[in-house]
């Protein structure tokens, strides 16, 4: 069980942060882009490590992770930053 949590945990942030940073490249966000890439290195590491320790069974909880992650992503950009003035936007 906790190895399904792991990885549902691992995907939803690793797609959530890949849609966030797509949404940051359409609207210009170029200092939360490069925040969000050391997030996406760590998730991407994290992901990698648990499904090479469980194998093809992981399928499942990586896509359920990542259903919730890009909907989570979407959710958050259009409430928190795209509702931002633009001179907040580029201090982030």
């Amino acid at each position: 069980m906790y190895q399904a949590l792991s990885l549902i945990f691992a995907t939803a942030f690793l797609v959530a942060l890949r849609a966030f940073q797509s949404q940051n490249v359409i609207h210009g966000n170029y200092k939360l882009a490069v925040l969000t890439s050391y997030g996406m290195a760590i998730g991407e590491i994290t992901l990698i490590l648990n499904v090479v320790n469980i194998g093809w069974g992981s399928a499942v909880w990586v896509g359920t992770g990542g259903a919730i992650g890009v909907c989570l992503a979407m959710y958050g950009h259009r409430k928190f930053v795209q509702k931002m003035p633009a001179t907040a936007k580029s201090q982030a």
